[in-house]
């Protein structure tokens, strides 16, 4: 139990290092915010123990729709500027 919950928290520092250090490419973000969420979701189950399946199922519908948001922020920034670099947010192009 304490062996998951140690690997849960490290996953879920593995995520926020992720989106610091490298944050160049929104998908390098993206993926430390999947991984921070997937720390979060594995902290909440190896916490509740199966005792509360609805907070589970209420974190795992986030972590999805937050993916799907994501996703269509990526194919939509790579349609109107061609790659996914985060510099091209702060410039304008109109």
């Amino acid at each position: 139990m304490k062996l998951m919950l140690l690997f849960s928290f490290f996953i879920f520092i593995f995520g926020v290092v992720l989106m610091c250090v490298r944050s160049t490419h929104l998908i390098t973000i993206f993926l430390g915010m999947e991984f921070s969420a997937l720390g979060v979701f594995s902290v909440i189950g190896s916490l509740s123990a199966y005792n509360s399946l609805f907070v589970l199922l209420v974190v795992i519908c986030i972590s999805v729709s937050e993916a799907a948001i994501m996703l269509s922020l990526m194919v939509m920034m790579t349609r109107m500027y061609g790659n996914d670099r985060c510099l091209n947010l702060m410039t304008d192009k109109s």
